[in-house]
């Protein structure tokens, strides 16, 4: 079995990680849920991801990290899928060596590898959802989370066969103030207020002089 066969896999690699994330503006106390793959192709050596989250922001006991592989036998082989292994995080991030799969011609394990055996599509599993992402987040804010805009940093790095490289991918959200909050309520009684005031200006006068002519 060979990890990357697609033409030109063994030059140097060019990866970066993709965040797929639903909602990002979100009240404190909301749990943040986001996907992120490793996209890219050609030659990859000892990846790593980093990532620096701040206790300030999230309720580390109730969040968690979905990863690594999992092999089930079947009939006809084996099925691979994401999602094996569950992770809390701790005060400063993470740390997550990009391991997954050996290979009698290469020892050193990997999760960077085609997503089928069968054909020379530079297409790989770290860039599909199979159950799960490859890494999906379930991050719970806290409660007295301050409003207004925050972020997460994510840097790769890895040995393309020719140099190491990093790069950085930044998840952002947001927490709605009072106003965001309760948006609907707020328009509900501004409404009120407005026809009220109609009422008073119109209505009011207008009862006023048919009273008098009649």
């Amino acid at each position: 079995m060979i990890l990357r066969k697609a033409p030109n896999a063994d030059k140097p690699g060019s990866y970066q990680l993709a965040t797929r994330s639903g909602k990002t503006t979100i009240n404190a106390g909301d749990t943040l849920q986001f996907e992120q793959y490793v996209t890219g192709y050609g030659n990859i050596r000892t990846a790593k991801m980093q990532a620096y989250i701040s206790t300030d922001a999230f309720d580390l006991e109730e969040s968690y990290l979905l990863s690594s592989l999992e092999k089930t036998n079947t009939e006809t082989g084996f099925n691979l899928s994401w999602g094996k292994q569950k992770d809390k995080l701790n005060e400063t991030g993470f740390t997550c060596l990009l391991a997954g799969i050996t290979t009698p011609e290469d020892n050193e394990p990997s999760m960077i590898f085609d997503a089928s055996m069968t054909s020379n599509e530079s297409i790989l599993m770290s860039e599909k959802k199979f159950n799960h992402a490859p890494f999906e987040y379930h991050l719970k804010t806290k409660k007295n989370l301050s409003p207004g805009d925050h972020y997460i940093d994510f840097y790769l790095t890895f040995f393309n066969g020719d140099k190491w490289i990093t790069s950085k991918e930044r998840v952002s959200f947001k927490i709605r103030n009072f106003f965001e909050r309760h948006a609907i309520a707020i328009s509900t009684l501004a409404i009120i207020a407005s026809i009220s005031g109609i009422v008073r200006l119109v209505l009011f006068p207008l009862y006023e002089v048919l009273k008098a002519a009649f």
